[in-house]
C-alpha cells in the first residue's frame, strides 16, 4: 500500500563501482542510508549497496509508526547496566533518537506523510493497569517522557474496541509513510556524496591489509572501512553477524477504502495503536484517513500468503468485529531482526563496524544508530551512544538458521490463550 502512494522502491541508475572508498556500507535500508548521509558530510567517500532495490526491505515494508520504547523492564536495564547506562539508554530509546529524525527529516525536507498524534498502547489484562503505571512513573522519574496512563473507561477516546484493558498514551509519538521515509534518506544520502546502488549484494568482506575487500557480482571495492546494516537481512556470507541477530516476519495488512468518516469513528484521535499480548498487533488508520493498516505476528515464521491474511483477518476482527464484511485490499510482510538481549547494537566484531538488532522498532532507532556508526568511524566525539554498550550475544547452538521459531510462536500463542483466560482481575 505504501508503495502505491510513494512508488515502489528503484536502485538509482548503475555506476561503476569505485576500486577503493573510505566506507563501504552493506545495506541501504534506514540505517545504512542515514550513515551514508553522515559519513558524506563529514568528507569520507562512501558506497551504499543493497541487495535489492534501496529500501525494499523492512525499511518500506513496516506499519509507518515512529516513537521509542523499550522492550526490557527497567529494573532489568539496571540490573543489566547500572542506573547511569540504563538511564541513558531509556533516553536515546524513547527521546533523542526520534528527536533526530525529526530533526533530519526538516533538514532535508522530507515530505512522508509524518504526523505526531501520539500511540495508544492498549493492555491485555486487567491487573497491567496499575503495574503498567508504577512503570511509568518510574519511566518518568527518569526521563521527561511525555505520556499517561488512559483507563479503560475512556480508551474508546483512542480507539473504538472493548478488547483492552486500558492503555497508555504516548504524547509525541506518530506516523509516516516508511516508503515515502526511506526514500527521503536515499534523496539525502545521495545529495551528500554518497553512492547508492542497489542489486549489488555483497557476497563477502574479507580483510585486505589495513583495510576490507567487499565482492560483489560487479566486482570487489576495497573500503578502509565497512558498515553491515542488514539487522533482519544479513546474508550467510556474514556469518559472525547473522548468528548474532533472529530474523522474524512481521505481517500487515490494508482494508479496502473504508471511507473517513468509518475510519475516524474507530480512530477518534487518529493515534497509532499497539498492544501488550504475545501477538503484538499494531494498526493506524492510514494517511488518508481512509483505510485501516493492521500488522501483527500471523506467526514468528514465514507462512503461505493465504493463511498469513487468514490469521490477520482474525487478529483484526478482534478488534473491530464490525468489520466483518470488510475486504482486505493489501497484504505484506517484512523481517524485523531480533538480537538476544532484546536491545540494539552499534559496534565492531572482527574489525568490521555494525549497527542492527532493531528488534522491532526500527523508523527512529535506525536512523539515529546508522548517524551514530557513521560518526563512530568519523572518530566524531559525538559518536557516543548507549547502545555502543548493549552488546551483540549469540548463542551457541545459533548459526543463522532460526529453526527454534515455530517453537517459540507456539509457546506464545499459549502464553495468549492463558492470559486470555485470566484476563478479567
Amino acid at each position: 500500500m505504501w508503495w502505491e502512494d510513494a512508488g515502489a522502491p528503484a536502485a538509482p541508475p548503475q555506476q561503476d563501482l569505485p576500486a577503493e572508498v573510505d566506507l563501504v556500507i552493506v545495506g541501504a535500508g534506514l540505517t545504512g542510508l542515514s550513515a551514508a548521509r553522515t559519513a558524506a558530510r563529514g568528507g569520507r567517500s562512501v558506497l551504499c549497496l543493497d541487495a535489492g532495490a534501496p529500501g525494499i526491505g523492512a525499511s518500506s515494508r513496516n506499519g509507518g509508526m515512529v516513537g521509542g520504547g523499550h522492550r526490557l523492564s527497567i529494573e532489568t536495564l539496571q540490573r543489566m547496566f547500572g542506573h547511569d547506562l540504563a538511564t541513558r539508554i531509556l533516553r536515546e530509546a524513547h527521546l533523542e533518537s526520534h528527536a533526530f529524525v525529526r530533526t533530519l527529516q526538516r533538514e532535508e525536507t522530507i515530505a512522508c506523510d509524518y504526523v505526531e498524534n501520539g500511540r495508544f498502547r492498549g493492555l491485555w489484562r486487567d491487573r497491567d493497569y496499575d503495574t503498567t503505571g508504577r512503570a511509568l512513573d518510574r519511566l518518568k522519574a527518569l526521563i521527561p517522557l511525555e505520556a499517561e496512563m488512559r483507563p479503560r473507561a475512556r480508551q474508546h477516546e483512542d480507539v473504538a474496541t472493548d478488547l483492552y484493558r486500558g492503555g497508555t498514551i504516548y504524547l509525541r509519538h506518530g506516523g509516516l509513510n516508511p516508503a515515502k521515509w526511506v526514500a527521503g534518506l536515499m534523496g539525502a544520502a545521495r545529495r551528500a556524496g554518497a553512492l547508492v546502488q542497489g542489486n549489488t549484494p555483497a557476497l563477502g568482506v574479507e580483510r585486505s591489509g589495513t583495510a576490507f575487500e567487499v565482492r560483489t557480482p560487479r566486482g570487489a571495492v576495497r573500503g578502509r572501512d565497512v558498515l553491515i546494516a542488514t539487522n533482519g537481512y544479513t546474508p550467510a556470507c556474514l556469518p559472525h553477524l547473522r548468528r548474532r541477530v533472529v530474523p522474524v516476519p512481521s505481517f500487515i495488512v490494508a482494508t479496502e477504502e473504508l471511507g473517513a468518516e468509518t475510519v475516524r469513528a474507530l480512530f477518534p484521535t487518529n493515534r497509532m495503536i499497539v498492544e501488550t499480548r504475545e501477538r503484538h498487533c499494531y494498526f493506524r488508520a492510514s494517511p488518508d484517513g481512509r483505510r485501516i493498516v493492521f500488522g501483527g505476528r500471523a506467526a514468528m515464521f514465514d507462512i503461505p500468503e493465504a493463511v498469513a491474511q487468514a490469521q490477520m483477518r482474525g487478529l483484526l476482527l478482534q478488534v473491530f468485529p464490525g468489520l466483518a464484511g470488510v475486504r482486505l485490499s493489501h497484504s505484506w510482510r517484512g523481517r524485523t531482526g531480533f538480537s538476544f538481549n532484546f536491545l540494539p547494537n552499534v559496534g565492531r566484531i572482527e574489525g568490521i563496524w555494525h549497527a542492527l538488532g532493531y528488534s522491532g522498532s526500527g523508523n527512529a532507532m535506525a536512523p539515529w544508530l546508522g548517524h551514530k556508526a557513521a560518526l563512530a568511524i568519523l572518530g566524531d566525539p559525538e559518536a557516543e551512544t548507549a547502545f555502543a554498550r548493549t552488546g551483540l550475544p549469540t548463542r551457541p547452538w545459533y548459526r543463522g538458521t532460526p529453526w527454534f521459531l515455530p517453537l517459540v510462536d507456539i509457546g506464545l500463542r499459549a502464553k495468549d490463550a492463558r492470559n486470555g483466560i485470566r484476563r478479567d482481575g
